[in-house]
Order: C-alpha cells, then sequence, then structure tokens
C-alpha cells in the first residue's frame, strides 16, 4: 500500500510540474481574460481552431491530475492513525504537574527587617 501511495504523490507531482511548464509554454491569446467573458465568441470550443497540441496535452495531463488527486485523497482517508498520533505528547496524560521549584536562598544577601514604630496621631 505504501508503494502505491508513493506512485500516485509522485505521479501528482510530475503532473503538477508539467502543467506548469505547459501553461507557460502555451501563446497567449491577445484578448487575454476577455476571452473567459465572451470575447471570443466568434471560435467554438471544437470548431476547427479548437487548439493545438499544447493544449491538448494540457487537457490531458490536468485530468490526470484531478485523478491522482482524487485517488490519493481516497487512500489517505483510509489510514486508522494519523500524524498526530505518532507525535510525542507535550505531558503524558495521568501525571499531575509537577511542584514548582523551591528557591535557594542560603547564597542571596537579605537586608534585615527593621520594625518602625507606628506613628501616634495626636488628638486636637
Amino acid at each position: 500500500m505504501i508503494f502505491i501511495k508513493t506512485l500516485f504523490v509522485v505521479v501528482e507531482v510530475l503532473c503538477c510540474l508539467l502543467l506548469i511548464g505547459l501553461v507557460l509554454l502555451q501563446k497567449s491569446k491577445s484578448e487575454g481574460l476577455g476571452l473567459a467573458f465572451g470575447a471570443g465568441a466568434g471560435e467554438s470550443l471544437f470548431g476547427a481552431r479548437a487548439g493545438n497540441v499544447l493544449s491538448k496535452i494540457t487537457v490531458v495531463i490536468g485530468v490526470v491530475f484531478m485523478a491522482s488527486t482524487l485517488v490519493l485523497g481516497i487512500l489517505f482517508s483510509q489510514q486508522d492513525s494519523t500524524l498526530m498520533d505518532s507525535a510525542a505528547p507535550l505531558m503524558p496524560q495521568g501525571q499531575a504537574m509537577q511542584a514548582p521549584l523551591e528557591l535557594d536562598t542560603t547564597a542571596v544577601d537579605v537586608a534585615p527587617v527593621v520594625e518602625v514604630p507606628a506613628a501616634q496621631s495626636e488628638d486636637m
């Protein structure tokens, strides 16, 4: 099962890199983003100018990318344990917090406490 997951992850990364390269290699249309909103209505999707080889390869690799993403999602959702289950806990369960450390005051110079008599108030 680990081999299949690794194989699909490799396919996913290769498809991702190929898609980036193919999109960057394609010739940009002069209409730019306006083409997506109907500026190029004269050209149909499956007409005579359906696309060149690069755009067809891009579609095929995009379908392979989506299929491998779906299969990876299904494979990883069927795991019994997660990555967080294997992580070491910060504080082991069942142990109480430890008492605070006591300070060693033998080496500290402490000024003697001098008692000051309370001021006497005079009644007027």
